[in-house]
């Protein structure tokens, strides 16, 4: 029963203001794109995500976040893959030195791969659950964002998160899927 349980939070999750704050965190040139919703007849196993990517100076580089809201935390936690694109993301590699771990996550799966340290940088993915919601992130790692750059950035997430959440409520009842991310 507590698969199918529609919960809802009060306020939602204001995730425009999750973005920004990340890209304060952003090594300079970095911007954040357009971002979109998607439902889960779109191509998301949770009720409803937003896509959204950085850009870096016209384009020379990308980072991609998805967040994925699900009905309730037990179902979050029971689909550990919430979009086609999160299949590989966390898997890889441990960067030398790489040693954070965001303290208030309910899962944290990290890993890189790829890059011949030269032309081709390596790329680094994760994905984090808070609750109901879980993030998936994915982002070169070379000249124009840094191990360390990418360890404030969940710094950020991770401070957001817990904050979020422990100023907002639980509610029993179905969740809106947002028709725009207006502030």
């Amino acid at each position: 029963m507590l698969f199918f349980q529609s919960t809802y939070r009060e306020p939602e999750l204001p995730i425009r203001q999750l973005l920004h704050k990340q890209l304060e965190a952003f090594p300079q040139g970095w911007t954040l794109g357009d971002l979109q919703i998607q439902t889960d007849s779109d191509f998301t196993w949770a009720y409803w995500a937003v896509t959204a990517n950085y850009n870096y100076k016209m384009g020379l580089d990308f980072a991609g976040e998805e967040i994925h809201v699900f009905r309730n935390a037990f179902v979050a936690k029971a689909i550990p893959h919430p979009s086609p694109s999160s299949l590989s993301a966390g898997k890889g590699y441990i960067p030398q030195g790489w040693t954070y771990r965001p303290p208030h996550a309910d899962r944290f799966e990290f890993g890189c791969s790829g890059g011949d340290g030269i032309f081709r940088p390596e790329g680094c993915s994760l994905i984090l659950r808070y609750e109901e919601y879980i993030i998936v992130f994915g982002t070169p790692v070379g000249s124009h964002m840094t191990l360390d750059d990418l360890r404030r950035i969940l710094e950020v997430i991770d401070w957001e998160m817990a904050t979020y959440l422990q100023n907002s409520t639980l509610r029993p009842g179905p969740r809106e899927v947002p028709s725009s991310l207006d502030e």
